[in-house]
């Protein structure tokens, strides 16, 4: 059984590798792409990808970093991650709408990319701000049986929690 410790620094190593490496593989791939490709729609979807990663990575960290220390999260912390949520929702709405508008005009394969990744980044929303969608421990499983339904995201919780300890 992995310890809390290793398991949030696993998490935030593996959110950070993430966030860089899978833009690097992204466009190894895309470089073989024959014909025009519309980079814009790609590396737009890619960095709101990769922004909603780190905003993951940094999470973990200041959260193992609550836990080394005993301390409760940082000040800031609500602030921060109450406008990462908002963020976040305007700019993936932004993206969806830039895909419409050049819906018409780039390929299939772009539209393809474009489209996967912004969901990658639309799930990655979903599983920090709303409810969880990685289950890959036993115990995540058995809530999953017990309850039937998604556990609340951790991050949620802690935002719920710094809103009733400022009241």
């Amino acid at each position: 059984m992995q310890s809390i410790h290793g398991r949030m620094t696993y998490l935030r190593m593996a959110e950070a590798f993430c966030a860089f490496f899978l833009p690097l593989i992204f466009w190894l791939d895309w470089r073989k792409t024959e014909g025009p490709v519309a980079w814009d729609l790609r590396i737009a979807s890619t960095a709101m990808m990769s922004f909603i990663l780190l905003q993951g990575a940094l999470y973990w960290h200041l959260k193992l970093r609550s836990f080394t220390l005993h301390q409760p999260l940082p000040d800031y912390f609500r602030h921060l991650y109450n406008t990462f949520k908002y963020v976040n929702v305007l700019l993936i709405a932004a993206l969806v709408l830039l895909l419409a508008k050049r819906y018409a005009a780039v390929t299939a394969e772009d539209l393809w990319w474009s489209g996967c990744v912004l969901t990658l980044a639309v799930a990655e929303q979903i599983n920090y701000f709303h409810y969880q969608l990685m289950y890959d421990t036993r115990g995540a499983f058995s809530y999953l049986r017990r309850h039937r339904r998604l556990r609340e995201a951790a991050l949620a919780l802690d935002l719920k929690r710094s809103r009733m300890n400022t009241m």
